[in-house]
């Protein structure tokens, strides 16, 4: 296999998991907007773990999903509980926060 070849199937696997993974944190912040919109004004603690329940149960069969699901809640949870508590309607906040 000549360099060239060897490049552009490093590329095309590079952006191919980068596609993946925007796919899936658009999944994910859907996923958390569904569950916590209806839950706004309650405790955080509470939201986190019907969020995270939620996200293991739909991402089940993707490796480290429990993981991934964790890491998403630290990171993100907080800025779409704000977004949401300031009227920005759920199906515009995971464009509004650049996830979607």
């Amino acid at each position: 296999m000549n360099y060239t070849s060897l490049l552009a199937v490093l590329v095309f696997a590079a952006l191919y998991t980068r596609v993946q993974a925007d796919f899936m944190e658009c999944q994910m912040c859907e996923l958390t907007v569904k569950v916590a919109a209806p839950m706004l004004g309650q405790d955080t603690a509470n939201i986190e773990k019907a969020v995270d329940d939620e996200c293991k149960k739909e991402f089940h069969k993707i490796p480290f999903a429990s993981q991934e699901c964790r890491n998403f809640i630290n990171a993100k949870l907080d800025p779409i509980i704000h977004e949401l508590e300031s009227g920005t309607a759920p199906k515009d906040v995971c464009r509004k926060l650049g996830m979607c």
